[in-house]
């Protein structure tokens, strides 16, 4: 599964998203049924159940210990299963949203493993620190 593209979209009066249709392909049945809004960082992270339940396998990995159970807690405030709707829709709940200052116009960016949901402003004003800072890895790889 690979998210790739950007994509700028507006949300609805009632906070909802319509997936691209490039993006919803990638999503097998039962993605479709439970997606793992995150918000990390600047931006909302959008995780099919599937990708989603590794990481959880890899959490429930780890040594049992205090940072452990803060990283796992951290995950869990701010998280939430979102269900995509018959439209190919998500409703991102307004508190997500405003946390990391999505209004109306959203830059929907693939991650690979997921969607990202970063206001648009945002977004396209890192586009030549992301360009820069991102330069070196790109040269070994490409």
């Amino acid at each position: 599964m690979r998210f790739i593209g950007t994509y700028l979209q507006t949300l609805d009066p009632k906070g909802r998203l319509v997936l691209p249709a490039r993006f919803k392909r990638f999503l097998t049945p039962s993605d479709q049924d439970t997606l793992i809004l995150v918000r990390r960082d600047d931006c909302l992270f959008l995780y099919p159940g599937t990708v989603w339940d590794g990481i959880a396998d890899e959490l429930n990995r780890l040594p049992r210990n205090q940072k452990t159970r803060d990283a796992i807690r951290s995950i869990s405030d701010f998280s939430l299963p979102l269900e995509l709707d018959a439209a190919g829709r998500v409703t991102v709940p307004r508190e997500f949203l405003t946390a990391v200052g999505i209004e109306r116009d959203v830059a929907v960016v693939g991650g690979l493993r997921h969607i990202e949901l970063w206001p648009r402003q945002t977004y396209e004003k890192g586009k030549e620190h992301r360009r820069a800072s991102s330069s070196e890895i790109l040269d070994e790889i490409l």
